[in-house]
């Protein structure tokens, strides 16, 4: 289960170094739970629990998918400026699909050890 104060610390770590909250990916389980923390953010259903963050480089943006459960692992994907927002959502979900699948890897190599 996701606490609010571990969340809090994530966000805080990420925005002291200029990372922008931008959505919020939640499972059935924790979708009420995160709802109150992310009222102003777009929250997401989702195979993972994350939060996309983002910052501007140059002439691209940064997006970032910070996985909340399990240990800490983050993903990183550089969009240019020109690209139209149905090709950017198609990269960052092409992004949500291999954490999603690392994730599965990583439970199917934890339960495969007892």
């Amino acid at each position: 289960m996701i606490d609010a104060a571990t969340v809090d610390a994530i966000v805080e770590q990420y925005s002291r170094h200029g990372w922008t909250v931008r959505r919020v990916l939640v499972t059935g389980g924790t979708s009420e739970e995160l709802s109150g923390m992310f009222v102003n953010f777009e929250i997401r259903p989702s195979e993972i629990d994350a939060i996309w963050f983002s910052r501007i480089n140059g002439s691209s943006e940064t997006w970032e998918l910070r996985r909340l459960t399990g240990s800490p692992f983050a993903l990183v994907q550089s969009i240019d400026d020109g690209l139209i927002t149905k090709e950017r959502d198609e990269l960052l979900h092409d992004v949500e699909s291999r954490m999603a699948e690392s994730l599965l890897r990583s439970v199917g190599e934890n339960s495969s050890e007892k």
